[in-house]
């Protein structure tokens, strides 16, 4: 495929403005980080982080079907974690 074009930078800043907009606040799972009282909550969509991290997608299953989902770690710091988000 010669002529195939890649998108995945394309993509990958998509994500990113996603992200950073917060528009998109309709979110399915809350990610409580760190701890009190440096810790943060994280929105996101599951079907997101279950699509990049085996780890989280085992997690968040594990929750069942909740309609919104709720995972703490407070063995990470938060801005490690947002690292991981982006």
């Amino acid at each position: 495929m010669r002529n195939a074009v890649d998108l995945s930078s394309d993509v990958s800043v998509d994500l990113e403005n996603f992200y950073e907009s917060g528009k998109y606040t309709e979110t399915d799972i809350s990610i409580n980080v760190g701890k009190e009282p440096n810790n943060k909550i994280f929105v996101a969509h599951s079907i997101m982080l279950c699509s990049r991290c085996k780890y989280l997608e085992n997690k968040i299953m594990a929750c069942g079907k909740v309609q919104h989902k709720v995972l703490v770690f407070e063995d990470i710091e938060p801005d490690v974690f947002e690292v991981l988000l982006r």
